[in-house]
């Protein structure tokens, strides 16, 4: 008797085996498709893709001012239900917005090939781009991960559409791959499921299972921004805020029951009485009644003595740790105060959040060359070519949004300019000042024209005037008959 049949565990893999070759998984597993093709539907549903999702309706949860504080119970204070404190706070939503600020809120500056870059501005311009890198700055800061898809409009405009996070599904395959990307998301209204299903080559639209529309696509799979801190499936990125949530959570629980205590304890104390009472009952507003006591009662107020220094420890240890948590100085959101601050202490005060600053940048940069790279795609199919060389020129600049000494930045530009050590294409590149270094070196080179061409003028001018200050062409015909005339009389 052969192993196989001697041993029922191997009988049954094999069967198990067996059954898996036969059923339509099993295409699907090798790169084919479901029987019914809509291969889609059960991808994103996958845990790498659905954990993501989760993660993402979380903050949006949290952002719409769904904390935990709001589950407090109720209790029972002077015979009548006491409404707990829920304080909610939305620092979140300020860090959230100095660190896009900080990054974004200057826009980014191109340099290089003059004619190239001065083409991409119109085109930034158009298409509004200004927005779209503060949008896709601010997803990124958010979720972990941005999307931006790239395309001609109806008017051969090149734009940019921001993929809603919580309906993105970047599918890749075992090998990390990045091969198709699906938008899912139900319709409030009908409840109808939408797809839009991107290929390197084409798009499909899906509405309720069944293909609506299928499209050319022209640039490519929509860029995938992704931070540089890692969620559990490593693809994804790992969002700051939820390392955020939880310190909030805690401070607001804190204030909130700070507050409890200061209104029943400290403003609305309980009255209690010693001895025996004549009258059954406290009246609940004491203030200003008349008590009959018996010979020897006493009546006081139970109020509890709180430990404020080890509350204002614990709350002050958290919030330090929640900027430092957050890489934002404590300044910015009136922590503390700052006043006559050297250069050197501003550097040293925003260094946690150059920092983080730098690994979103490093993200950023990726997927802006790739959005570059689609730009060059459809410019071609607008028949402007782009050559290696003009596209390998240029570069992309971020201006972070840090207080600096512009002054003393500028005097050591002009130094190194005076030294011969410096371009003056250069110091437009690094101006704070500048956001396109082609245009304003088409209109320095216009004033420098004007200039000469003014000059020139003025010396062609001068070789006209006569010593006595006249030119020679102001003299008249009459003026030229009179002063012969006065000749003639003069010689007879």
């Amino acid at each position: 008797m052969s192993e196989t049949k001697r041993n029922p565990i191997t009988r049954v893999g094999n069967y198990i085996i067996d059954l898996f070759r036969k059923s339509p998984v099993s295409r699907l597993a090798k790169g084919g498709f479901m029987d019914n093709g809509y291969w889609f539907e059960s991808e994103i549903k996958k845990n790498k893709y659905t954990d993501r999702i989760g993660r993402v309706e979380d903050i949006d949860e949290y952002l719409r001012r769904e904390h935990k504080v709001l589950s407090r119970p109720n209790f029972e204070f002077k015979e009548k239900t006491f409404e707990t404190a829920k304080i909610i706070l939305q620092t979140l939503k300020s860090i959230i917005k100095f660190h896009v600020s900080y990054i974004c809120g200057n826009p980014v500056s191109l340099s290089g090939d003059k004619e190239f870059v001065s083409y991409l501005n119109k085109i930034y311009k158009k298409g509004n781009y200004t927005k779209v890198d503060l949008a896709v700055t601010k997803d990124l800061i958010m979720y972990g991960d941005a999307f931006e898809y790239i395309y001609l409009d109806e008017n051969d405009n090149i734009r940019s559409k921001i993929i809603r996070n919580k309906d993105s599904y970047p599918i890749y395959d075992s090998n990390g791959n990045y091969t198709e990307f699906v938008e899912y998301w139900k319709d409030e209204d009908t409840r109808a499921d939408h797809y839009v299903v991107y290929y390197p080559d084409k798009v499909e639209v899906y509405e309720n299972r069944k293909l609506v529309d299928t499209k050319v696509n022209l640039t490519g799979l929509p860029i995938w921004y992704s931070s540089m801190d890692k969620a559990k499936y490593d693809k994804f990125g790992d969002p700051v805020i939820l390392d955020l949530i939880p310190l909030m959570d805690a401070i607001e629980n804190l204030l909130s029951k700070l507050d409890d205590a200061v209104t029943t304890l400290s403003l609305n104390p309980l009255g209690v009485v010693s001895g025996q009472r004549i009258d059954s009952a406290i009246p609940n507003n004491i203030v200003g009644t008349v008590l009959n006591l018996e010979d020897g009662a006493e009546f006081k107020y139970a109020s509890a003595t709180m430990d404020r220094n080890s509350v204002k420890l614990e709350l002050d240890y958290i919030i330090q740790q929640f900027y430092a948590v957050a890489c934002v100085p404590s300044s910015i959101l009136g922590q503390s105060n700052v006043a006559n601050v050297s250069e050197t202490s501003i550097t040293m005060l925003y260094q946690q959040t150059d920092n983080i600053a730098r690994q979103y940048i490093a993200s950023l940069m990726e997927g802006f060359l790739t959005r570059l790279s689609y730009i060059r795609k459809l410019l071609e199919l607008k028949n402007i070519p782009i050559s290696d060389e003009v596209f390998d020129s240029v570069n992309i600049v971020f201006n972070v949004n840090r207080p600096v000494d512009n002054v003393n930045d500028m005097k050591n530009m002009e130094i190194q300019y005076n030294c011969g050590a410096l371009s003056k294409q250069t110091i437009i590149d690094k101006s704070p000042y500048v956001t396109d270094t082609a245009l304003e070196l088409e209109r320095i080179e216009s004033e420098r024209i004007k200039v000469e061409q003014d000059a020139a003028a003025k010396v062609e001018n001068d070789k006209n005037v006569t010593p006595d200050g006249d030119s020679e062409g102001d003299e008249t015909k009459d003026e030229k008959d009179e002063l012969k005339e006065l000749i003639d009389d003069k010689a007879d």
